[in-house]
């Protein structure tokens, strides 16, 4: 249906969404509900592995930045190796089923990461390196169910929405995420200072289970009529070498995805391993380290609703580009400061977050916006896909500039890298098709 026959019709709306005559208002909850539980299940890691790392496995110290980047690293393989097959499989068969599956995947194997310890210690494995190991393995489950759901929610939002409200709804997204990561750095954090670890891998969870039983009852694929004739990498391939929108997609989130998932894990182990330094127990510290985390996310949270009226109003591509170097700067301040528990932290993460809602919230509304209808699936896996290669590279690489540099080094790599995508993108917006460019 198209908009004009929306607009003839039913003007439901939802949070300034139009609903098509299809849906119902308490799909539109239901999907943002289950985006908000999946926000809170995948952020998780990157605040309780650190010091679960530290503190249950006692790693060496001198391997911290390369072990707890590998690991995240870990969940980024088995994205880049099955999104873009599960993005091809969700537009055969839909999305909810994948996002019920990997719920239940990403909810059981977590709390099996809590008594890792007890597993490895009941398989006789008792070196520090094979118990880092399994972890690995059960983080490589953990990433399969990951990777099953939190595509699939992005995807379903350009399923559910028209193009006239594709940014406010792309936004809201980011708004639920924003609010996943709220729980996590400002509350499960925060309570890690005062209860056992392992309650919190049991939360988490329970989290996920509700999440499963969200998908499962209050969701509805809603797929387009014509199926596309081919579907493959080839066919991803031959449409996004033709379309410059779907390239600067594809480019922006291969550079701006990774934020999260870089600043999550080094901001904690950063603070982590020179706590004593200034004094400060390592648990306490992880909270603190939450704190910068939770301004970020408060930052995203404020950015993600002016973020969607203005891809709605003045275009995409201003968006991309102004956020892009925003980002970049703050990750080249943070470099540039050597106290981890310094205020200034708050002003420069807040400046990344901004960066990130208006990068990934631009660069998902921009490459729905281009894909042909019946290849929504294919190309947003495709574009899913560019994510773990993006963290994969800067991850990995600022673990060993960590490591071997110092902790500035993977904030200047990355600081930099936004700074070059904005001035690519602003340097070819004029080829890019009015159609797009005004939208």
């Amino acid at each position: 249906m198209s908009e004009q026959e929306a607009q003839q019709g039913s003007e439901k709306r939802f949070a300034g969404i139009t609903i098509p005559p299809d849906l119902k208002s308490s799909h539109f909850f239901s999907l943002y509900l289950a985006t908000f539980f999946i926000a809170c299940v995948t952020v998780f890691a990157s605040f309780i592995q650190p010091l679960f790392l530290k503190q249950v496995i006692n790693i060496p110290e001198d391997q911290a930045g390369s072990i707890n980047s590998g690991l995240q690293n870990v969940s980024q393989v088995v994205t880049l190796l099955l999104v873009g097959l599960i993005g091809i499989f969700s537009d055969k068969v839909g999305r909810r089923m994948l996002a019920f599956f990997g719920f239940i995947i990403a909810g059981v194997f977590y709390i099996v990461f809590g008594y890792a310890l007890e597993i490895s210690l009941a398989l006789g494995i008792t070196s520090v390196g094979g118990q880092v190991a399994l972890i690995y393995f059960i983080k490589l489950i953990i990433g399969i169910g990951f990777i099953l759901c939190y595509p699939q929610f992005i995807t379903m939002v350009a399923d559910y929405t028209y193009e006239r409200d594709r940014g406010k709804g792309m936004a809201l997204n980011g708004v639920m995420m924003s609010l996943g990561s709220f729980v996590v750095f400002g509350v499960l954090a925060q309570l890690a200072v005062r209860i056992d670890l392992m309650i919190l891998f049991y939360i988490i969870g329970g989290l996920a289970i509700l999440g499963a039983f969200i998908s499962r009852t209050g969701l509805v694929d809603r797929l387009p009529k014509e199926k596309a004739k081919k579907l493959g990498y080839k066919e991803i391939y031959r449409t996004v070498s033709k379309s410059l929108p779907l390239k600067i997609s594809y480019v922006t989130t291969f550079v701006a995805r990774a934020d999260v998932v870089i600043i999550g894990t080094l901001i904690f182990v950063w603070v982590v391993y020179v706590a004593e330094d200034f004094g400060i127990d390592p648990t306490k510290a992880a909270a603190k380290g939450a704190i910068v985390m939770l301004v970020m996310t408060f930052a995203c949270f404020l950015s993600f609703p002016i973020v969607g009226i203005l891809l709605d109003r003045i275009g995409r591509i201003p968006v991309l580009i102004s956020t892009l170097l925003i980002g970049g700067t703050g990750y080249c301040l943070m470099a540039m400061t050597q106290n981890p528990f310094s205020p200034a932290l708050y002003i420069f993460a807040s400046m990344i977050g901004i960066g990130f809602a208006g990068a990934v919230t631009g660069s998902n509304t921009l490459a729905s916006d281009a894909s042909p209808k019946a290849m929504l699936g294919s190309i947003m896996g495709g574009l899913n896909t560019m994510q773990p290669i993006g963290v994969l590279i800067f991850l990995q690489v600022g673990g060993l500039l960590f490591d071997k540099v110092g902790y500035w080094g993977p904030f200047a790599l990355k600081g930099i890298a936004d700074v070059i995508c904005g001035l690519w993108i602003l340097s070819v917006r004029k080829r890019i098709p009015v159609a797009v460019k005004d939208r």
